[in-house]
Formats: structure tokens, sequence, C-alpha cells
């Protein structure tokens, strides 16, 4: 089986300090989320497993925002997301390899609007270990879509935030039956 590690929406806008998105901003820093992303992209790259970061991003004209979204339309009203601004960056302190992967996403999941899982199944990819923020959307919407896609599907609950810890363990028992749900921990196992 050929696995992925993907990451996603650890960007500024979403987790950063002053982001204009960001709920998950204190769970993500109590939670330790960027070092462990940091672990588990290390010891992925070590055994040759892609890790493919993902983030939401629009236009500055946000022509490409989904038009029946109120979440994405008032990132509109607030300018926030523009791929164009410094929201739309990479949290400081995240090790993003310049060979990894990154994929744009146009909506919650990280398969909406891009070309991911042709990516995915170009590289024959089945496994995916997810991790990001946040748990009650990205995570959620990613997770049910590869798991519809026939991808094995493995979340890494302590490298996943959402705006309250409650929220996040909610999110995770949703995707019962649906997933595994594992840890940064025990994904270092991995040989």
């Amino acid at each position: 089986m050929s696995k992925a590690l993907v990451i996603i929406d650890l960007i500024e806008e979403i987790i950063g300090k002053n982001g204009l998105s960001n709920s998950s901003y204190q769970q993500t820093y109590e939670r330790k989320i960027i070092e462990k992303a940091n672990q588990a992209a290390s010891h992925a790259r070590n055994l040759h497993i892609p890790v493919i970061w993902v983030k939401v991003g629009f236009s500055d004209n946000y022509h490409d925002v989904p038009a029946g979204s109120p979440m994405f339309q008032h990132a509109k009203e607030i300018g926030a997301l523009k791929l164009s601004d410094n929201g739309c960056n990479w949290v400081h302190d995240l090790d993003v390899g310049f060979r990894d992967p990154v994929m744009i996403k146009k909506g919650v999941s990280a398969f909406a609007g891009n070309h991911f899982n042709k990516w995915l199944t170009n590289n024959g990819i089945t496994q995916l270990f997810i991790g990001g923020v946040s748990t009650v959307k990205a995570i959620q919407s990613t997770a049910r879509e590869a798991h519809d896609l026939g991808y094995f599907v493995t979340i890494l609950d302590d490298l996943c935030a959402a705006p309250t810890l409650e929220l996040h363990e909610q999110s995770l028992q949703a995707l019962e039956g649906m997933v595994t749900v594992s840890s940064v921990k025990e994904f270092l196992q991995l040989k």
C-alpha cells in the first residue's frame, strides 16, 4: 500500500495569531500542531512517503470562491484567504520542504477545485494519513471524500485541531467506520 501524508490549512489566516479566520488558533497552539506536523513530515520524507501540503486560497477578485458557500462568501467580504496576501502563507516555523507537493483547494475538502485526486492516482497512493485544521471542517470533509474515492484513511488525532477540544473529539467520532484514528507517535513508528 503506497502512503502519503496530507497536512491541511496550516496557514496564517487560519491558525496564525492575527488571522482573520483563526478560530482554531488556541487549540493549534496548545496541541503543538506545528511541532507535530514537522516531526511527521520529517519522518515521512525519511521513508520516501510524499508529504502533501494543502491550503485554501482564492484569487484577488474572488472569482473562484464557491458561489453558494456562506463561509467563503464571508471570507470574501472581510478580504480573507487571498493567495496573494500573507494570510495564505504557511505559518512561521512550519517546515514545508521545497520538493513537497503543494495543493491549493477552492473549498473545504482538500480535493475541492484542484487535481489532488489525479495526483494521488498517478502516484499510486492508496493510503492517506491526514492532519491539520480544522477537524470540524477540512479534516472531516477531506476524510469523507477520500473514503468515498476508495482511499484507506488514517486521521492523526494529535495532528489535528478545532476551535475546541470537544468539537475535535466529536468530529473524530462522526468519522467512525470511515477512518482509522491514530497518532503522530504511532506514525513515527512506521518503517
